[in-house]
């Protein structure tokens, strides 16, 4: 039986062995991972701050079926540790802990459903609430040093609504529709943004053509003190780069200039992009309602899959945020999508 084992692992090719290996690796580490007790070292460690309004000025508030609650001194709400997090309202969040490695794979919203022993609705609903956590490293995300920062563009998609506001199209007939030139309100401008140590920040800006306002809302708190802003020659990365008094280093790619000074570039954010819409093609298609969440998990795809036991990487991290569960629920107004 052992030789036989050895036998098939040793036909298996590079990727299938690495594949391998992670999953050994799964049951090693990830089995001792436990959701709640992650919940409450982080709870403790930001002194039971509110879900509702942040606040720190909290007391305990007796138990409901064995479990702490809380209430707040500020916004007299109550909550407990679970309240706002991936694991709010769920009933089965040991499942959690199955569910994760299929996720991380890539596996379709039914495979994981089937692997999982849960119902494809809370397939989607899981997905989207882990993504929605990962939303807080995002927020948190700093850049310094050099860093590159471009515009990419995305079509519209309402994959999935069952209230489209426009005539449904036909399967195989989209091809023989004119679609419009340019930068228009059918494409969703992506922010991308990259530091040479390898940190990410990607948001979803507005519809159609990005300003100068766009960029400063999501870029202005994001760099730290002295960064030099390397983009290509869009006005408006110059307008926010000048209002914000920051070294700007514009690289003129149409006209054949891909360094400049020896140190100065765009190839990092122009590789990103790449990579970003070719990931993004394994789902076959993503509702621009969800595309940020996407944006979430792929700036921190590495970070995970790098870990020695990514699934514990993932809850120690799906567990630091207790607003998950809100923007989740409040995916449905965003201002892009209306």
């Amino acid at each position: 039986m052992k030789d036989s084992i050895l036998a098939q692992i040793s036909e298996l090719n590079s990727e299938e062995k690495f594949r391998l290996h992670k999953l050994i690796e799964s049951f090693l580490f990830d089995n001792e991972v436990d959701i709640t007790q992650e919940q409450n070292k982080e709870k403790e460690a930001i002194a039971n701050g509110c879900p509702h309004c942040s606040s720190t000025k909290t007391r305990k508030n007796g138990f409901q079926y064995g479990v702490q609650h809380f209430v707040c001194n500020t916004c007299k709400k109550n909550f407990r540790v679970s309240t706002g997090t991936v694991t709010a309202h769920l009933k089965k969040k040991n499942l959690l802990k199955v569910y994760i490695p299929h996720m991380l794979e890539g596996y379709s919203l039914e495979k994981c459903a089937k692997l999982t022993g849960i119902s494809k609705q809370t397939s989607f609903d899981w997905r989207h609430k882990i993504l929605s956590a990962l939303g807080k490293f995002q927020k948190e995300q700093m850049l310094s040093g050099i860093c590159e920062s471009d515009d990419v563009f995305i079509e519209f998609s309402e994959k999935g609504s069952q209230n489209l506001k426009r005539t449904p199209k036909k399967r195989g007939k989209s091809v023989f529709v004119k679609k419009k030139r340019g930068i228009n309100q059918d494409k969703v401008a992506i922010l991308i943004s990259c530091d040479r140590k390898g940190n990410k920040h990607l948001q979803v800006a507005t519809r159609g053509r990005i300003s100068a306002q766009d960029i400063n809302v999501i870029l202005k708190d994001k760099l730290e003190p002295k960064t030099v802003l390397c983009t290509d020659g869009h006005r408006s990365f110059e307008a926010f780069a000048k209002e914000n008094q920051l070294e700007h280093q514009t690289i003129k790619v149409s006209a054949k200039q891909y360094v400049k000074k020896g140190i100065y570039h765009v190839q990092h954010v122009n590789q990103t992009a790449q990579d970003l819409k070719k990931w993004l093609e394994k789902f076959n298609g993503v509702s621009t309602k969800y595309l940020q969440n996407y944006l979430n998990w792929y700036a921190l795809k590495a970070i995970i899959n790098e870990n020695q036991s990514p699934v514990k990487k993932t809850i120690a991290m799906i567990a630091t945020s207790f607003s998950a569960w809100y923007e989740f629920k409040n995916i449905i107004d965003l201002t892009y999508i209306n």
